[in-house]
């Protein structure tokens, strides 16, 4: 390729685009995971946690009832391992 021919590839636009040609076809599918039950009515608050407490109470763990071992892992073992050293410290100082 010549110089002249590599300034000339710069003046002009390159041809235009048929946006069409980029369009993907993607099949839909159902939905097939069961519907959520419904939600009592907004009028009855008491009924409404009521209901929220007892489905949440026999379900998986929430993260929040997996938070309270990992905190506890994460933080007794350090904590345990400073509390040993220094018990060793004080009974080979004496």
């Amino acid at each position: 390729m010549d110089e002249r021919d590599a300034r000339d590839r710069y003046t002009q636009l390159p041809p235009t685009v048929d946006p069409a040609a980029f369009v993907v076809e993607v099949p839909a599918f159902e939905d097939d995971r069961p519907a959520p039950p419904p939600i009592p009515p907004a009028a009855a608050p008491e009924l409404v946690a009521a209901t929220e407490f007892a489905r949440g109470a026999g379900g998986p763990r929430t993260i929040r009832r997996t938070q309270i071992p990992a905190a506890l892992l994460i933080a007794g073992i350090p904590i345990g391992a400073v509390a040993v050293i220094a018990v060793v410290q004080i009974l080979v100082t004496r």
